[in-house]
């Protein structure tokens, strides 16, 4: 199914997924995909108590065998001379959900998801923000709504504490970009039953 695409993948900061970013990067490579991986500055930078951006950044790089793309300029060809057939972001966070939602381009993940729109391939986007069913929802909804992006489906991690947060379901990433491969959407919310 994936065997000989190019896939990028985009890594922002919902730095409490990170840890399943990279299983889901471990599964993804037992695939024969060619695999490259954009970071945001946050990731790329900063030492959070889930992970020292150094150590994360090593880890992806033993998983993918190569170098992360780190700034828009090493991005930027993956328009127009390495072009993708598909771009995943995950984790993608409510700041970077909004400047795609708007179409503001300063990093290295917005300029693959840029570049991989500009050669019409499909984005599958794996929210986990604790606004998005708030303030951040109106950028989820318009981008559901747009061509060429795909949600992986999501779910209250945490009704009572988080009533707002919503995370995308990382063991369904991979179907997602299944189905985003022939244009279609899986249902992307999973309503839970609030326990009585």
């Amino acid at each position: 199914m994936f065997e000989g695409l190019k896939i990028g993948i985009g890594i922002t900061g919902s730095f409490c997924s990170l840890k399943s970013c990279l299983l889901f990067l471990k599964e993804l490579k037992s695939y024969p995909v060619d695999l490259y991986v954009f970071v945001s500055e946050n990731v790329f930078k900063e030492d959070t108590r889930f992970f020292k951006a150094n150590k994360f950044i090593e880890q992806v790089e033993k998983i993918i065998g190569k170098k992360v793309v780190t700034d828009v300029v090493e991005a930027e060809v993956f328009g127009p001379q390495l072009p993708l057939d598909m771009m995943v972001v995950y984790p993608c966070s409510a700041n970077t959900l909004a400047k795609l939602a708007h179409g503001i381009n300063d990093n290295a993940v917005t300029m693959a998801v840029k570049s991989t729109l500009r050669n019409q391939k499909n984005i599958v986007l794996g929210l986990c923000s604790n606004d998005l069913l708030s303030t951040s929802g109106m950028n989820m909804m318009k981008i559901l709504n747009t061509k060429h992006f795909y949600l992986v489906p999501m779910f209250q991690d945490d009704i009572f504490k988080k009533p707002n947060s919503l995370i995308a379901k990382n063991d369904l990433i991979i179907q997602t970009m299944i189905n985003a491969l022939v244009d279609k959407q899986l249902q992307p919310l999973f309503l839970l039953k609030k326990e009585k």
